[in-house]
């Protein structure tokens, strides 16, 4: 007889904390102490340990992430890149990503949630180990790989596009004019645009009240729909802005295959700003109390992740 894999992760975006394990049972703490994140808020001892990095399971989830954020980067990359020789009106064009970024992530995120969490993107992964939802062994094989996808993404839309990978040099979200765009305003469009779609993103895909009243499989969608929302914000905030990045290992895999790196390290430095500030919020203020189980179902949750 064969069961349904689910792997017990706090930080997986559309569960709204619906695939955790309580703490409070024998086969809970044989789950947490190879895996501290299958519940929130793990010590910070534990958090940190890089025994994480011996784990199977993070490295085959880690694996899901890089083949998610490839083909997310293919996709929407593919999408902007046709976006930027559009005769259509800047409004249209706006409007246009705008929607595509709601359904495009939307429907990436229902993908791959069950398999790694859905994050698919650094920002997330950042914020999702500031807030105590994810190890740091697992947030630090996350990112490479999804920074490794995105590269590889981004030079097999080149390939396949040629001379019409972005021609005129213009990455939507990612490259600006220098000399309308300053470093330091770069970073404050970035921190902001990027703490609104955590905050955002984490309200609607990671608190556990939220899958009472919506129903956890209903927030890749509003996930999707936060991306939409901010896209259109800043789409025609200011000249020479092409928009917030969101993503850097997105803007990263692009940029690399373009060969033009200006001011990219921007798109690290605002995120991490951003999901730091996030985590201090959310810890302040954290959805549940400690020491108490974490839903009804944890027993039934266990009996899933045991080999």
């Amino acid at each position: 007889m064969t069961m349904t894999s689910e792997r017990p992760f706090a930080g997986r975006i559309g569960g709204n904390q619906g695939f955790t394990v309580s703490g409070n049972s024998a086969e809970s703490r044989k789950i947490l102490e190879e895996q501290p994140d299958a519940a929130p808020l793990p010590s910070l001892r534990a958090s940190v340990h890089l025994s994480g990095f011996l784990v199977c399971e993070n490295w085959k989830m880690a694996a899901i992430e890089g083949l998610g954020t490839c083909l997310l980067t293919f996709t929407l990359g593919a999408g902007s890149s046709a976006l930027t020789r559009s005769k259509a009106s800047d409004v249209a064009v706006g409007a246009y990503a705008a929607l595509f970024n709601t359904v495009g992530l939307s429907l990436f995120v229902f993908a791959a949630g069950p398999a790694s969490g859905g994050h698919l993107n650094p920002s997330i992964t950042l914020a999702t180990f500031f807030a105590g939802l994810s190890t740091l062994p697992r947030s630090v094989l996350y990112i490479v790989a999804q920074a490794t996808g995105a590269i590889v993404g981004a030079y097999w839309l080149r390939l396949g596009l040629g001379d019409a990978y972005f021609p005129i040099g213009v990455i939507p979200g990612c490259t600006v004019d220098p000399l309308l765009v300053s470093p330091g305003q770069l970073f404050a469009l970035e921190y902001m645009f990027g703490l609104s779609l955590v905050f955002l993103a984490f309200g609607v895909g990671l608190d556990p009240r939220q899958g009472k009243v919506l129903g956890p499989s209903f927030s890749p969608i509003l996930v999707g729909a936060t991306l939409g929302l901010v896209t259109l914000a800043g789409a025609f905030v200011k000249p020479g802005y092409t928009g917030p990045s969101f993503n850097p290992a997105r803007c990263l895999g692009l940029m690399v295959a373009k060969g033009n790196m200006q001011y990219h390290y921007v798109h690290w430095l605002g995120p991490l700003a951003a999901t730091m500030m996030n985590g201090v919020f959310y810890h302040a203020a954290p959805p549940w109390v400690r020491g108490k189980p974490l839903r009804e179902h944890g027993d039934d949750m266990i009996q899933r992740a045991l080999p």
